[in-house]
Order: structure tokens, then sequence, then C-alpha cells
């Protein structure tokens, strides 16, 4: 499968826990058997620039060739992120074999009064 045929779809889901604290979980949906899930981590992907009022997360993925059955599945990793307060969103991208293969976006949640 060459990289242009990866097209992820991609949820993300931000709880803010405590202080700068926030629990993020990505969500993607895979299409095949052949996807091999790796790392959730905080930062861009390979190759891309960012704005300073975003946070990045990329959630890496191998791609493995051969004869893949069709299997839609979720795959979900979650991690505990600092957000500063200057920060307004948060971005988190599927990244397949280096190449970015999807991405979601969402609001930092305001933090609860105590």
């Amino acid at each position: 499968m060459s990289k242009a045929q990866h097209n992820l779809n991609v949820e993300l889901a931000l709880t803010w826990e405590h202080g700068d604290e926030y629990m993020a979980t990505v969500t993607v949906t895979t299409i095949d058997s052949c996807y091999r899930a790796g790392e959730l981590e905080v930062g861009l992907p390979p190759h891309k620039e960012g704005a300073g009022l975003v946070e990045y997360l990329s959630f890496y993925f191998t791609h493995e060739g051969g004869l893949c059955g069709q299997s839609v599945r979720d795959v979900s990793k979650s991690i505990m992120v600092t957000i500063p307060s200057v920060k307004r969103e948060v971005t988190a991208y599927a990244v397949v074999n280096g190449h970015v293969a999807g991405e979601a976006g969402a609001p930092v949640p305001r933090k609860k009064a105590a």
C-alpha cells in the first residue's frame, strides 16, 4: 500500500485532570489487518511544522505489506499531557510508516473551578 492510500479516521478526546494536566485519548480507525499500533507521543510527526498555540500528539503505526485481511477496527491509546494555559488547541496525527495518514483537532477544555 503506498503512502497516498493511508487515509485513516482519527478522533481526539481531552479531559482535564488537574492543574495543567489533561488526559488525551486518540482513537484511530484502521482499515485492514496489516496495521500495527506503536506509541502515542507528545510532539509533531516528522517533517511537520506547528503553531505555537497548539499542542501536538502523534500516534505511530506501521503497515506491513503482504496479504492483509479487510478488518476495520478502532485502536485507542491515552497519554497524560501537560498543556500550558497559553495553548488553545490540541492536534493529534496518525502516522503510518513515517507519513501522516489522518488528523483530528480539539480545543483545550476549560479547567473546572475548585
